[in-house]
């Protein structure tokens, strides 16, 4: 009896061992990105942004700097020592309205962010990846803007870098 017990704590311990192990986490410093083993090491050449969100481009940068170093798949370095360099463009930013209440009056609104990223060989120009359009829209109420335009960069900047992460 004692030791049947023994054995079930036992398989159990093995079977969540073995959920643990299998659970699909990867060291994501070790998976693989659609730039190739020749470019590792990376820079913004530029961030086009014909909005009048001034705020949007350092906030792009600064944000797509942070997640690529979080990562550890690419190395950020200098433009002047590059490998790759990385461009921007801005295609929009826009609120809107989500939720009319009883007398037409907003309720809920939507913040939406569209860029499209583009890699180049820093050697030849040439193109070595192009997200194409991406967009992202996250909702929130009155008072949230600065929160959702935190949200909706934070979010397209990881959509970006999970594109360029995706080496299928």
């Amino acid at each position: 009896m004692v030791m049947t017990a023994y054995i079930k704590r036992l398989l159990f311990l093995l079977c969540l061992l073995f959920c643990i192990t299998a659970c699909g986490y990867h060291n994501s410093a070790s998976a693989p990105n659609r730039l190739g083993e020749k470019f590792h090491e990376i820079a913004v050449a530029k961030v086009e942004n014909p909005t009048l969100e001034r705020w949007l481009e350092p906030k792009i940068r600064s944000m797509l700097h942070d997640e690529i170093i979080r990562r550890g798949q690419l190395v950020w370095a200098d433009r002047s020592k590059a490998e790759a360099l990385i461009s921007i463009k801005i295609i929009s930013i826009s609120s809107g309205s989500r939720i009319l209440g009883d007398n037409d009056a907003t309720l809920k609104y939507d913040k939406s962010l569209k860029v499209q990223m583009k890699v180049t060989d820093a050697a030849d120009g040439t193109m070595i990846w192009n997200s194409g359009p991406v967009e992202v829209t996250e909702s929130y109420y009155s008072g949230q803007e600065d929160a959702a335009n935190e949200l909706v960069t934070e979010l397209l900047v990881r959509k970006l870098v999970d594109r360029m992460s995706q080496a299928y």
